[in-house]
């Protein structure tokens, strides 16, 4: 069995500690992480803890890490949005193999930057566009190309994203300021542009996007409702948003817990709800993320594809329907289940996936895998190189410019306009 590949911690937040961490914790043979960087004194010496990192080797910020001669051939980048440009560029120039989260810049010239800085190092970086891994999403993509829907028509896919989800991610936390991180067509959905790119395999040639804020700013808030949840609100019991519910008493909030306090116990939950972010009533956040957008794209072969996302949602997952000229598909990822209709016959297939294993629907898995095998040198299972995400965050970045202008952008002449056409293979 070969030595585990040793890798290096940059952000031990959730995915940091709860996704990467827990698989080399699951299968030390595999991967360990031997240094960490993590603002957070508390996550940071936690994460070294349960890794075994000795102190030396704990840093407080990535730059401080940067300045450091190179600890392991593998880095794991987690860090908030804004701060992926620089650290990563900082890092491949250092010669690590990167694995970033999504998404990988905040701006279309800074993805292709770090697409070429890999190349020129001969570096791997993989974007953790973990999606393209899940079974769910790997069987529509097998059924699409085995032919069985025939030419492929139209296409809707809905990214149907939770209230409390919404609630915790994109008006009280990291995410809902889109100054402090970029926009919600970038943060949320670049997964389900880059699933409709990879699915489809053919580029998009014009789109147009609407969408706003309507409903969660302070013009909104019901009469008599305090800044913060526990400062004596008047309708506890009727707001669906009211913070102490959502995180100790339904159980949506337990997935989002560990963001709110890293001490699960009610005392803490409820101190951390008093002072910190997650307290705070939805109507008086310094929120700016859409909480509904539209996408309407056409591409290559006059395919009409929708993609809409939404924060009201009773129950989290996305809904794919897929018209082609053989056979529809109807997809529902909260329960798992692929119904397939036959046109010539009018027979239904329904294909019921099982409990994934692991996060986002089992693709944490695959992702990770197949980076620790890619730092190895068996890159075939890698289906997210940089080269390859660069498209669905150019996709991102065209429908915020089309949304904010209230015109239809033309890809090409977008492309051209950004550079991207001296992009470059880096895997």
């Amino acid at each position: 069995m070969p030595s585990p590949i040793e890798a290096v911690m940059v952000g031990a937040g959730n995915r940091g500690t709860l996704a990467y961490g827990a698989y080399a914790r699951r299968l030390p043979w595999d991967l360990r992480f031997v240094a960490v960087a993590e603002p957070n004194d508390e996550r940071r010496l936690r994460f070294a803890s349960e890794h075994g990192i000795p102190p030396e080797r704990q840093f407080r910020s990535w730059q401080e890490l940067a300045e450091r001669p190179q600890l392991a051939p593998a880095l794991v980048n987690a860090t908030m949005d804004r701060d992926h440009y620089p650290s990563t560029i900082a890092f491949l120039e250092a010669g690590y193999h990167v694995l970033l989260e999504k998404p990988m810049a905040t701006t279309p010239e800074h993805c292709i930057a770090l697409v070429e800085t890999a190349h020129r190092h001969g570096r791997l970086l993989q974007i953790a566009h973990v999606l393209r891994y899940a079974p769910f999403f790997r069987t529509i993509y097998d059924l699409v190309h085995s032919g069985r829907l025939g030419e492929i028509v139209s296409l809707d896919w809905r990214e149907n994203l939770s209230y409390y989800h919404f609630a915790h991610s994109f008006i009280r936390g990291n995410w809902a300021n889109t100054e402090r991180t970029s926009p919600m067509i970038l943060t949320k959905c670049c997964h389900d542009l880059d699933l409709l790119v990879w699915i489809l395999d053919r580029p998009c040639e014009r789109l147009a996007s609407f969408g706003s804020l309507t409903h969660f700013t302070p013009a909104n808030a019901p009469p008599g409702v305090p800044d913060r949840c526990l400062d004596g609100c008047p309708i506890t019991d009727e707001c669906p948003y009211f913070a102490p519910r959502i995180y100790l008493v339904t159980a949506h909030g337990g997935a989002f817990q560990h963001a709110v306090s890293p001490d699960p116990s009610p005392e803490a939950i409820l101190e951390a709800l008093r002072t910190g972010p997650y307290g705070r009533c939805v109507y008086h956040c310094d929120n700016t993320a859409v909480d509904h957008q539209v996408v309407l794209m056409e591409f290559a072969g006059q395919l009409a594809v929708s993609l809409t996302m939404q924060g009201c949602s009773h129950v989290e997952g996305r809904t794919v329907r897929i018209d082609g000229t053989r056979a529809t598909l109807l997809a529902n990822e909260s329960r798992r289940e692929i119904v397939v209709v036959d046109h010539a016959t009018g027979d239904s297939e329904t294909i019921r996936l099982g409990p994934p294993l692991g996060g986002h629907g089992g693709g944490d898995l695959g992702l990770i895998r197949a980076f620790v095998r890619a730092v190895r040198g068996e890159r075939s299972d890698v289906l997210t190189s940089a080269q390859q995400a660069v498209e669905s965050h150019l996709l991102a970045f065209a429908a915020e410019e089309a949304r904010l202008t209230r015109t239809v952008v033309d890809l090409p002449a977008f492309r051209n306009r950004i550079g991207v056409s001296h992009v470059v293979a880096s895997d």
